[in-house]
């Protein structure tokens, strides 16, 4: 009896776990799963592509990073020594990112407040607060603060928003 017993309940569960919905040991199968959930940012929204760029930064991706700026984007900076503002375009913005990313260990960068948030649905003004820290080895880890000024555009209202002007007012 005990033997037909087990034997039932064996066939039971093989049988269960081959019907759809009847796997007691699995949870239902969600059709769109996380189609609509991008958990990286979503680039779409302003506050969606700073959290792409801060992903793409610490998972050191140039992939994820290089989606954020346009064909013509510029990357500015003031050099106190030349006592001049440096400029780059997206090339070279990628190329010294790409460097960073494989010469460094850890990096870390936190978005602070806004300090300016002027948009349009195509157009953006952003200025922004962070803290950055790189962990260049086990002894040696840079961290500053700064101030992101971005121009953001886009070409319609459902397009990602892309950088194509970023002066960085930063301590490094």
């Amino acid at each position: 009896m005990r033997r037909r017993l087990r034997l039932w309940l064996v066939a039971l569960l093989l049988l269960s776990g081959s019907l759809p919905g009847c796997n007691p040991f699995a949870p239902g199968i969600d059709p769109d799963g996380l189609a609509d959930v991008n958990l990286l940012g979503d680039p779409t929204s302003i506050d969606g592509f700073f959290r792409l760029f801060k992903n793409a930064y610490e998972l050191r991706d140039t992939t994820l990073y290089g989606q954020l700026f346009s064909r013509d984007f510029t990357f500015i900076y003031y050099d106190p020594d030349l006592g001049q503002d440096i400029q780059w375009d997206r090339a070279t913005e990628l190329t010294t990112s790409y460097n960073l990313f494989q010469a460094v260990l850890q990096i870390n960068l936190d978005w602070n407040y806004y300090t300016q948030l002027d948009s349009t649905p195509t157009e953006a003004v952003v200025v922004r607060n962070f803290n950055l820290s790189i962990e260049e080895d086990e002894q040696t880890v840079w961290s500053g603060t700064g101030r992101a000024n971005l121009r953001l555009r886009r070409n319609t209202p459902t397009d990602p928003w892309k950088a194509y002007s970023w002066f960085d007012d930063s301590d490094f």
